[in-house]
């Protein structure tokens, strides 16, 4: 069906079909959440009414809709093996892929392991290519979907994802590389120690847990055990590649910033100010404390730890306001919340480098030649030609498949 498509929004997933869009549900996440209420329920009488307020038990807000509330998710990828859908996701401290039956309600494992997490995958035939985080790393490794077997051809002090197939060559794999800093180095002994996988969530997506080196685009030959560099500069993350059928390489480029951990004088500025930021931790607690027992906050208005122009997208800040009114003044006919230094980019056989278009943080190619592009506030469909047709209002699309 045309401009049918797959498409991940503020970690849940959901299908356009030409016309409308549909949030597709986890079975897996629906199973997860229905134990913790029915636990949680169980367990109330010991928290709410006479008898726990007798007992000094009381405890307003530990009933099962807190609970629930508490549960966090996320849908990182989703692909398509012989009419099934699969897709990965992040449930508390779990995560695998399962396979969603078009037939049925129930769901089938495809890999699941409590100390790995496998989050970006692309299918080709019957294999498919993952990345499997581990003790702080990630690599790359290869399911055959027919027999269950998982082979890891990457290794090393790094964080690789975002694998997908050649479409030229099956034993090759295009994927995205980025270098641990010395000091994040894992001890021989703790190196291959199971951890918890909201640890490693914490890890991969948060911006300040660990400085990641600038990630580049790499070549993986799985025939010959051959890896080669091919997109990388200091100044630059290469993420998203896309390996189109006539040889062209198509990637987002966003500038790479390096936190070096400040200066001396920045370091002075941080002793000095101590007193004043464990005063404003001290009162954070205390206020967040009394709104959960009481209702009210110490203060006269609401504390808003975060501004609310500011999204985190893909594991970066952005300024959403600020970034919507530069584009519409730069004169974007569908101005979105990405900034146009991040930019889609198409690399051809013969090593022409050509911007396809400014402001993207997600793109699949379709077979037509047109491509669906995500820019933060919608997705839009990009002809050959350069003309954008608005399909539909999407905030903080990260992946359309």
């Amino acid at each position: 069906m045309k401009n049918s498509f797959y498409y991940i929004q503020d970690g849940k997933m959901y299908r356009f079909n030409g016309e409308n869009s549909k949030e597709i549900s986890s079975w897996v996440l629906d199973s997860y959440i229905s134990k913790v209420r029915s636990r949680a329920e169980q367990n109330e009488w010991k928290y709410n009414g006479q008898g726990a307020a007798f007992t000094g038990s009381a405890m307003p807000h530990a009933s099962a809709s807190e609970a629930v509330s508490s549960i966090f998710s996320r849908v990182n990828c989703v692909g398509e093996y012989k009419g099934n859908l699969l897709y990965s996701i992040d449930i508390d401290s779990t995560n695998g892929i399962y396979r969603k039956s078009a037939e049925s309600e129930s769901e089938g494992i495809v890999l699941c392991s409590s100390s790995t997490a496998y989050r970006s995958f692309d299918i080709k035939g019957d294999r498919l290519v993952a990345s499997a985080a581990f003790a702080g790393e990630s690599h790359i490794g290869v399911l055959d979907l027919t027999t269950g077997r998982f082979d890891t051809y990457t290794e090393g002090h790094v964080r690789d994802s975002s694998p997908v197939w050649s479409a030229t060559d099956s034993n090759k794999i295009y994927f995205c590389s980025a270098g641990l800093p010395e000091n994040e180095k894992t001890a021989p002994d703790e190196k291959n120690a199971p951890r918890g996988i909201s640890q490693m969530v914490d890890e991969m997506y948060s911006s300040s847990s660990v400085t990641l080196g600038p990630s580049a685009i790499c070549l993986l030959d799985i025939s010959e055990g051959r890896l080669d560099e091919l997109l990388s500069d200091n100044g630059y993350n290469f993420t998203s590649p896309f390996n189109a059928p006539d040889g062209s390489l198509y990637y987002i480029r966003r500038p790479y910033k390096y936190n070096s951990g400040g200066s001396s004088f920045g370091c002075l500025a941080d002793i000095l100010m101590l007193p004043v930021r464990l005063f404003q931790a001290l009162f954070g607690f205390l206020n967040v404390f009394s709104a959960k027992y009481s209702g009210k906050t110490l203060s006269r208005s609401d504390v808003k730890q975060k501004s609310d122009d500011q999204l985190m997208i893909d594991g970066n800040l952005i300024n959403a306001e600020r970034e919507l009114k530069e584009n519409a003044r730069r004169g974007d006919k569908n101005p979105g919340i990405i900034p146009r230094s991040w930019e889609l980019r198409r690399l051809d056989k013969d090593g022409n480098d050509t911007l396809i278009r400014s402001g993207v943080a997600a793109y699949k190619i379709c077979t037509d030649g047109s491509i669906l592009i995500s820019n933060g506030s919608h997705i839009l469909r990009v002809d050959e030609n350069g003309r954008e047709e608005k399909l539909l209002a999407a905030d903080k699309v990260t992946f359309i498949k």
